[in-house]
This record gives C-alpha cells, structure tokens and sequence, in this order.
C-alpha cells in the first residue's frame, strides 16, 4: 500500500485522528493531486458540501493520474443506502437533510461507476466524546443521535489499509 490521500474541508480533526492511526498519510484540499503507485485515496467530504459537483473533480483526478488510486473511500451521510426514514434525516440535518442526501447518492453512484475498490461509509454525526460505536452493512437502519470521531477514524482505517469493506456500504452508529 501507498500514501493515504485524505481530501477533505472539515474542521472538526477528523483527518488529524485518521492521520494518528494510518501510516504515511497526507491531507489535500482539492482532487488536484498527482497519485502514485498503491495511493489510496480518502475523502471526507461535510454533510452539505456540493458533493454532486465535486465528484467530477475526484473523476477527472482518477482519469488524469498515471497511477489511479488503488481503493477511494469515502465518508457520507445516512440516507443514501435505504439506511435512515425522514424524520432521522430532518432530526440529523435539518430541512436540507434530503437535497444533501440525493447529492451524495450521486457522488457514491459515480464512485461505483469507476470500477476501483471502494467503500462509503455512511455515518451519523460525529462527536468529540468517544461512543460505543457498531458497523452495520447497507440497507440495516442507522438510529444512533451522535458517533465518537475517534471510533469513525477507526472504521476509517480498517477501510483504508484492509480488503474488510470493499466494495461495500457500511454504516456507522452508536445504536
């Protein structure tokens, strides 16, 4: 395996954990990045960020690079694998819950359309405390309030450095 290629905006230190646990890692801003041999690539896009939009950028990333990345996981929100009902979503993301769920719905589409290893996983929203927190495949009800970041960075990196979730959606709660 290569460098972990984290893409991300956030501000809550979700890299800065996953950077703790992962060996030879390094955070980007942008999918404007030049990959090498046995790169993985790591993004953790915000709830509300335009991953729709965004998405484009990470393909035309994959098809410019000599070495495409080995495996792509991403990080996005429950909604999108048949994981969470309305009144979850509305209670987790307020009235824009829906319209940022259909986005990442595509971004995950697109990512499955590349033909590359990848896993999405699907979290609730994090916290700073630690949680109990448990991994459950696509389409099993994610009903938690709130995940510990440290246990998602955990998840994070078994998906990063092992063949445990390819080519799956997992989700992540503390229920």
């Amino acid at each position: 395996m290569g460098r972990v290629v984290i893409v991300e905006h956030r501000q809550d230190r979700l890299a800065a954990e996953i950077m703790k646990v992962v060996d030879d890692a390094v955070v980007a801003t942008n999918f404007k990045q030049t990959l090498k041999a046995g790169d993985v690539l790591c993004w953790l896009p915000l709830p509300n960020e335009p991953v729709d939009d965004e998405v484009q950028d990470l393909v035309t990333m994959v098809d410019s690079n000599i070495f495409p990345p080995t495996k792509i996981v991403m990080l996005s929100i429950p909604g999108t694998a048949d994981d969470a009902d309305d009144q979850q979503i509305a209670k987790w993301f307020g009235s824009k819950g829906w319209s940022w769920v259909m986005a990442h719905q595509y971004a995950v589409k697109m990512i499955d359309e590349l033909e590359l290893p990848y896993t999405i996983v699907r979290s609730v929203p994090l916290t700073d405390q630690d949680t109990t927190s448990i991994v459950v495949p696509e389409e099993h009800r994610l009903t938690g309030s709130q995940v510990g970041r440290n246990q998602v960075a955990q998840v994070l990196k078994t998906a990063l450095t092992t063949d445990r979730y390819r080519n799956q959606s997992i989700g992540v709660t503390d229920k």
